[in-house]
């Protein structure tokens, strides 16, 4: 819904949307399907793992191996990036958006993360004492509130410019509503928060020491 909303203001044709943090290309497989009627959609999938990129080539569309935070897609004209539970992966979420920012001429960004009502880090193999190997899909750096989260993006360059909170429950069962988010919270999460941000350089580009 967060693509399809992203794209309303596009007129019919030709669009490149690049999807960074894809593990199998399904975000972009139903994006061309829902929108075949009115675009054709140049797919290209990010992710840093080889057994995701190949998932990907076998469904047969366009992947990238390489870190999210390393991408450069040189001149390529890109109209829409989107990044799905993602960017909580990362050791440097503000570094990653500010080089989409900066990089790059594409002015629209969708992004989603797990919803917390209060900031922490999270780090939770660590929390847990689990001394195994991990890669970074399967550890969260930051987890933080919409609140936290927006001021970071505004930082790097990106404005919101529509928000939502998509919840794991019901909301409106009697007494069950009231018990379920407390479920939530200690089993997973209480939903995730979606955006659509629009690039904005007005606050980043006053910071003077970023590392450009």
């Amino acid at each position: 819904s967060l693509m399809l909303k992203a794209l309303e203001s596009f007129p019919a044709g030709e669009l490149v949307v690049v999807d960074i943090g894809d593990s199998a290309g399904t975000h972009m497989h139903y994006l061309k399907e829902l929108t075949r009627d009115k675009f054709d959609i140049d797919t290209i999938s990010v992710d840093l793992d080889p057994i995701a990129i190949e998932k990907i080539k076998a469904r047969g569309q366009k992947a990238v191996l390489c870190r999210a935070e390393d991408l450069d897609l040189g001149d390529k004209e890109v109209n829409l990036f989107t990044s799905f539970e993602m960017v909580e992966h990362l050791h440097n979420p503000v570094l990653f958006l500010r080089n989409l920012a900066k990089k790059s001429k594409c002015n629209r960004l969708i992004v989603t993360v797990p919803y917390m009502k209060t900031s922490r880090v999270g780090l939770h193999n660590i929390r847990n004492d689990f001394k195994k190997d991990i890669f970074a899909e399967g550890e969260h750096i930051f987890e933080l509130n919409p609140e936290d989260w927006a001021l970071l993006m505004l930082h790097a360059g990106w404005k919101i410019v529509h928000s939502r909170i998509y919840y794991q429950y019901p909301r409106k069962l009697p007494l069950i509503s009231q018990a379920l988010p407390l479920y939530w919270r200690k089993m997973d999460f209480e939903g995730f928060w979606g955006v659509i941000l629009e690039k904005d350089l007005s606050f980043s580009d006053h910071y003077k020491d970023w590392q450009d």
